[in-house]
């Protein structure tokens, strides 16, 4: 027993050295040399240790050892029937897509939907870069489709940058979206609802 404690207080102080003293090993290099004693030979070269030394005789933290196999991986996966069984379990939180009719899990995006979304940001970043090219914009840049500059007037399209893409506008893309609220302004002082203040 005490053999043991007085090799665990040797590796203890050796590792201490290392990190703390002596100036090995590089910093560069985050290993501790933990499988050396005080009574094996060290070299006694200037550089100190050579690199195939540092990687056999020491812990190279963060890195597994080896490759976890698949048995293994099904293992903690579902575990052991006999023992701890871990079955897969039905996904109950399905929803199916009003818009597309495609299924999506619960208080997650329609995958889908979702694919249209990307394509037409695509559309119209491809547009943007065509027309004001990449560099840098100081006004607002807004994106119309079809007939839509015609409903406001040219004073109102004034301190905007105005990309055009030729094509009818998609039903669920909303215009209203461009909007930065959907509220106007108010002068009213008072709070609503009055119970609240």
């Amino acid at each position: 027993m005490m053999n043991r404690l007085s090799l665990i207080f040797q590796k203890l102080e050796l590792a201490f050295q290392t990190i703390f003293g002596r100036g090995f090993p590089p910093g560069a290099l985050c290993a501790i040399d933990c499988n050396s004693f005080p009574y094996q030979s060290r070299s006694t070269s200037p550089g100190g240790y050579s690199l195939k030394e540092i990687l056999e005789n020491s812990i190279l933290w963060g890195v597994p050892k080896s490759r976890r196999s698949l048995e293994k991986r099904h293992m903690r996966r579902y575990g052991i029937e006999k023992y701890v069984w871990k079955p897969p379990v039905a996904k109950t939180n399905i929803l199916i897509c009003v818009n597309c009719g495609h299924n999506y899990e619960a208080n997650h995006l329609c995958g889908h939907c979702y694919e249209k979304v990307k394509l037409e940001t695509k559309e119209m970043q491809d547009a943007i870069q065509k027309e004001l090219g990449l560099s840098p914009v100081e006004e607002n840049v807004i994106v119309l489709y079809d007939g839509e500059k015609d409903s406001k007037t040219d004073n109102f399209w004034k301190k905007q940058r105005i990309v055009e893409l030729p094509k009818k506008r998609p039903s669920w893309f909303h215009q209203n979206l461009l909007q930065p609220t959907s509220q106007e302004p108010s002068d009213k002082k008072d709070v609503k609802p009055p119970y609240l203040a």
